[in-house]
């Protein structure tokens, strides 16, 4: 049962200056439920009952959006967008029982149109690599390795190594749908309508900062392989993980083991260096030791 309300004159006039004005408004979706709502079917308005987000705009005003008028994407149930919030244009204002009827999909419809322009101008200005955008993740698929992130009301993507600099991390515990996150834009198909973004492209890449490790006597790293096949490999900063080798009067080091090392050369260009494991500076127990939040 859809819930009248009383508006203040000052609410009224916002929310008609909103709707004349077809403007983008933002709300929080406080609960979804089904309601009898009216709702275009074969070009015709009908009452029928459908689920529905309902949202609470600034000032507490209370508005109503069908499922069909959410997202193009279908879901099984808006439940997990409560807490979210969205933008929506004001489709239609009943004024006898006081509530606003929204569309989530013509405001993505009207932002997803001004960010395709903007794409196109910023690749002539060969300004592309150097825009960030804010995006909203909306999905994560762990089979095929894929982040689904909503920029601007387009559907973006992007691949486990556009996240971050870390070589290895599991995408299902690392990334939080619904997170507001900064992106790039790496390439683009506006026929196709592909997006492809990077997070990672937004921070420093982290072997920028090696060369002056290089200089130290010795650096704090932890182990975070070791393989018959490939050998050992430390972390040293967030995002760089370097081959490393061992002499052999040292105990072989265990995934976890904080230790020292030397540098023994690095290449950023190919993303690749080496470390000596020269010590296990808090002796050799997988523990939760002091240094161990540098890598955290």
């Amino acid at each position: 049962m859809l819930e009248t309300q009383t508006w203040s004159k000052e609410e009224l006039d916002d929310l008609a200056r909103a709707h004349r004005n077809q403007e983008i408004i933002e709300g929080i979706v406080q609960s979804v439920g089904f309601l009898n709502l009216p709702v275009q079917e074969d070009g015709k308005t009908v009452i029928k009952e459908t689920e529905v987000a309902i949202f609470r705009l600034r000032g507490g005003v209370k508005a109503y959006c069908p499922e069909s008028e959410f997202s193009e994407r279908k879901f099984k149930t808006l439940n997990g967008f409560v807490g979210s919030i969205q933008n929506m244009v004001i489709e239609r204002i009943d004024l006898d029982h006081q509530i606003a009827i929204v569309s989530v999909k013509k405001a993505d419809k009207l932002k997803s149109e001004t960010f395709w322009n903007n794409l196109e101008y910023l690749q002539k200005k060969e300004a592309l690599n150097e825009e960030i955008f804010e995006g909203t993740v909306s999905g994560v698929n762990g089979k095929s390795d894929t982040i689904h992130v909503r920029v601007d009301g387009v559907d973006c993507f992007m691949l486990r190594n556009d996240w971050d600099w870390n070589r290895t991390f599991d995408i299902s515990t690392a990334v939080d749908r619904g997170s507001k996150i900064k992106v790039k834009v790496i390439k683009f198909d506006k026929e196709q309508g592909l997006v492809r973004v990077s997070r990672k492209h937004t921070m420093e890449d982290p072997f920028s900062k090696l060369e002056n490790l290089k200089e130290m006597e010795v650096v704090a790293g932890r182990v975070v392989e070791v393989s018959q096949i490939h050998g050992l490999f430390v972390q040293i900063e967030e995002g760089v993980v370097l081959k490393a080798i061992k002499p052999r009067s040292l105990e072989e080091p265990v995934v976890g083991d904080i230790v020292s090392c030397r540098i023994r050369e690095i290449d950023p260009r190919r993303r690749r260096g080496k470390v000596v494991i020269v010590d296990y500076p808090r002796g050799k127990k997988k523990i939760k030791d002091l240094g161990s939040f540098l890598f955290e």
